[in-house]
């Protein structure tokens, strides 16, 4: 293996430098299009413009009385308020900031930063999906991120004495994570996948970052006790009132293995055997565990996988790519310019593409808007409820609409619904949406509310008067006398 030079390094610094401007370009590119996501950084945005809280927008179970994402809806209040901007600019934020915050965490870590964009490439050419997912504008990106950098970091644990910067800047991370995300129990996966691997000092320095962490988030919320209530309560009810597991969202329901990323990490194991540096401690280390449980709990939950296995991933194929590139590639060589360059081409191009209209199909979505006169008259009265078993009339609806007077029955969790209303969308779920699923929820109608149903052709419930507000877009009402 060539030694590192010791010497000013303008090379790393002109590298850095083409790896940070190709993700930000990336980001700007993306959102060019007009790119909006379709799911739950809507319902974050109009949540802080909104400045209600979520019982005056949704229907709820007795049990939730506080926002879980507290910290990232303050944050955007924050950004909403200072600027004035709009829902869309305030999406692009989301969007831009978290994708960022994710990719950059390893140029300020690597040697060799151009080995991350060779991880990014193999991730985005195995199963692009995987890394859509930083394009969400959704906090669990941070988690992301925080994963990014522990899988960097952790290797000072092992040494004395106690690297106070980093279990410092950890603990903070995790605080901010736990603010943020509020899936502060999932920490206790990559505490456990350090045992797993026998990293005793820096599984229990971890487990010391963690344990403060959560306690400082918890606390930023201001109701440490109601949030570890929620939370947990949350969990069980999202995984457990169910019966099928088609009646799950889908990022809850199971994966196939992702064969294709699986193909990739087999594929750099034999390259090492070929190269003859195998070493057991590529697989037996925390990193590569944790990718390994994650991808068997996927089994169970996709997200495990994608939010916790796939960061891991691309930090564990990183590493061994930047350890190659230094054995074949001295630190001061002009070839990395011309390697970095090649590589961020390919990648912009590769994640830029609008294959399939992945970034304009969004162009397309006509919202329905109370400020619309043609919309307004059948939308919901004051007070009035919107009931359906899509979820996509609540993000685009909210979306539109942050200050409307009425509320949701579905929201971005089925299982925050009252326990009868849960009961009457599994019947509809379990009969995959047939209109007379839904008699229970227009026996309970009044006239300020209105069924609202994506189909492709009139509902067939003649209790209720429709009308076809956009496309593919049912609003029915009880007759008006």
């Amino acid at each position: 293996m060539k030694k590192e030079s010791t010497q000013p390094r303008p090379v790393l610094i002109i590298v850095s430098c083409i790896v940070l401007a190709v993700l930000i370009f990336t980001a700007l590119r993306v959102i060019s299009y007009g790119y909006v996501p379709v799911d739950d950084a809507m319902r974050h945005v109009a949540k802080a413009i909104s400045g209600k809280g979520w019982e005056e927008i949704l229907v709820l179970r007795p049990e939730i009385t506080m926002d879980s994402h507290i910290g990232w809806h303050k944050m955007l209040e924050f950004i909403y308020h200072i600027t004035g901007c709009s829902a869309d600019q305030l999406v692009v934020f989301s969007i831009v900031s978290l994708f960022v915050v994710f990719c950059v965490v390893p140029i300020f870590f690597l040697k060799r930063p151009e080995a991350w964009l060779m991880a990014l490439l193999c991730i985005v050419v195995a199963n692009f999906g995987s890394l859509f997912r930083v394009f969400l504008g959704r906090p669990f990106i941070f988690t992301m991120a925080v994963i990014v950098f522990l899988g960097l970091v952790w290797p000072r644990f092992k040494s004395k004495p106690i690297p106070w910067p980093s279990v410092i800047i950890l603990t903070v991370l995790i605080a901010l994570a736990t603010w943020i995300h509020c899936l502060w129990y999932m920490f206790a996966l990559p505490v456990l996948c350090f045992f797993l691997a026998r990293e005793w000092r820096a599984g229990m320095i971890l487990s010391a970052c963690v344990l403060v962490g959560v306690m400082i988030g918890s606390l930023l919320t201001g109701h440490p006790i109601q949030f570890f209530m929620q939370t947990t309560g949350h969990f069980f009810h999202s995984l457990g009132d169910h019966t099928l597991a088609r009646q799950l969202v889908t990022e809850f329901q199971p994966f196939n293995g992702d064969v294709m990323i699986a193909m990739v990490i087999l594929a750099i194991l034999f390259w090492r055997a070929l190269r003859k540096s195998w070493s057991f401690k590529v697989i037996d280390n925390p990193l590569f565990i944790l990718a390994g449980v994650s991808w068997v709990l996927g089994f169970f939950v996709v997200r495990v996988w994608t939010d916790w296995g796939i960061p891991a991933v691309c930090v564990w194929i990183a590493l061994e790519f930047e350890e190659y590139l230094k054995s074949v590639m001295d630190t001061l060589s002009w070839k990395r310019v011309g390697l970095s360059l090649v590589l961020a081409f390919v990648l912009f191009i590769a994640v830029t593409s609008d294959y399939n209209g992945r970034w304009t199909n969004s162009l397309s979505v006509h919202y329905l808007s109370a400020e619309k006169p043609e919309h307004r008259k059948w939308l919901p009265e004051k007070g009035g409820i919107i009931y359906s078993n899509d979820m996509t009339v609540f993000y685009q609806t909210f979306f539109a609409n942050p200050h409307a007077e009425w509320r949701y029955i579905l929201g971005f969790e089925p299982t925050m619904m009252p326990p009868e209303d849960l009961a009457i969308y599994r019947k509809i779920q379990w009969n995959y949406g047939a209109m007379e699923a839904f008699e229970p929820w227009v026996k309970k109608m009044r006239p300020e509310d209105r069924l609202i149903v994506r189909a492709g052709s009139k509902p067939g419930i003649k209790e209720l008067e429709w009308n076809m507000a956009v496309s593919g877009t049912w609003i029915g009402r009880l007759p008006r006398e």
